[in-house]
């Protein structure tokens, strides 16, 4: 069993590169022709043009190989002798029938689908988890006949809170379901499996009074912090997935408007959203002089990792929370929940608050004011659908 070979390569001559596959369900690295005979050496080449045609070489005959089953070369190929008849293990089963395997398929899938990298990041480390976690027996075996005992036992591993336990619990779940999906049976395990409260993340919105003092701390002393906390409170969009990643063809030329594709927004449609003309008084001294595929953060065409706001962020934050301008469960994210809020008790428009969110349905920003404390279960009531009769 393998996969079809891919190039990992980075535009550093010193950086080596190498072709990447699951062989028998482990992860194989090759850097050079040496274990199909060949002498292809990728990493020898004295320009990037010249070690890219390598490696796609490279590639072609390693997927020649294991098509031809002649990977990994031997030196004698071993005499054939003949297969007796074995008595099966109590759950062994064929390869492709078996309970890794199907959770292989179910990963590789997810990651060729269109999710968030950080979703995707979350579904291999899961299955990485599992694999290294359960015996071989249970691997080789039907997927149905894991119990969720067993699912217990592996979760427990992360018990350090309710909200990271569930959140694991989720993303095996995600990938059991896939996989009951291949062999058309429904797969119930996880659902099974023991649950735990889960606290969500509160991000507490501000105090009027808080706002301003926040901001002017934020201008002075990190001043991309502060244009990303302005975008989030005056443009609704969320700090890591849309602020961070903004380039200068994200704007009208005025600065009036930020247009998003629905591939640079977790709701996954087309987004405009306008500019309020005090975030535009900050944007133009910053954006002068910047090409249209500049981020606005950077300043060049490769933006921040998305760890760059919450490490700017915490660092702030305890700073601020010293000088008691900032409050516990006070985040980033408060930004954009104040403005929720006010919006809120301004209009009662879970409609119009659901757009300028850029929430993909409405019982998502239900959900969102319910626990920003802002709707109870008797008012979420008379937003049901009616039937006349």
């Amino acid at each position: 069993m393998f996969t079809i070979p891919t190039i990992v390569v980075s535009d550093d001559l010193t950086q080596r590169a190498y072709i990447t596959f699951y062989f028998n369900n482990n992860r194989v690295r090759e850097y050079n022709g040496k274990k199909i005979g060949l002498h292809i050496s990728p990493n020898k080449a004295t320009s990037l043009t010249q070690r890219s045609e390598l490696l796609e070489k490279l590639r072609f005959e390693f997927h020649k190989a294991l098509e031809a089953n002649s990977y990994p070369l031997t030196k004698t190929k071993p005499v054939q002798k003949p297969q007796l008849q074995e008595i099966a293990k109590p759950n062994e089963l064929p390869i492709h029938d078996s309970c890794i395997y199907l959770l292989f398929k179910a990963t590789r899938a997810k990651l060729q689908s269109d999710l968030s990298k950080k979703y995707k990041r979350n579904l291999k480390s899961i299955y990485r988890q599992f694999k290294k976690y359960m015996s071989n027996e249970d691997l080789s075996g039907p997927i149905t006949l894991i119990s969720a005992s067993k699912i217990d036992l592996f979760l427990n591993q992360f018990r350090s809170s309710g909200t990271y336990y569930m959140n694991k619990r989720r993303d095996l779940g995600v990938l059991f379901s896939a996989a009951g999906r291949l062999i058309d049976q429904p797969v119930e395990t996880i659902q099974k499996s023991q649950k735990k409260k889960s606290k969500a993340v509160l991000h507490k919105a501000y105090e009027k009074k808080q706002l301003k003092p926040i901001l002017n701390y934020l201008k002075v002393n990190n001043p991309n912090l502060y244009i990303c906390s302005l975008l989030t409170y005056g443009a609704w969009l969320r700090p890591h997935e849309e602020v961070r990643l903004l380039t200068m063809g994200s704007f009208k030329s005025d600065l009036s408007e930020v247009h998003l594709s629905g591939e640079e927004n977790k709701g996954g449609r087309v987004r405009v959203v306008h500019i309020p003309e005090y975030i535009r008084v900050e944007l133009r001294g910053k954006l002068a002089g910047l090409g249209r595929h500049d981020n606005i953060f950077s300043l060049n065409a490769v933006p921040f990792n998305e760890y760059y706001f919450n490490t700017q962020w915490s660092r702030a934050w305890a700073k601020m929370h010293k000088l008691g301008l900032i409050f516990e469960d006070q985040t980033i994210y408060s930004f954009r929940h104040t403005a929720a809020v006010q919006l809120y008790r301004r209009t009662k428009d879970v409609h119009l608050l659901q757009q300028l969110l850029g929430h993909s349905a409405i019982t998502v920003t239900l959900k969102y004011l319910r626990n920003l404390g802002e709707i109870d279960s008797e008012q979420l009531a008379k937003y049901a659908p009616q039937l006349e009769l």
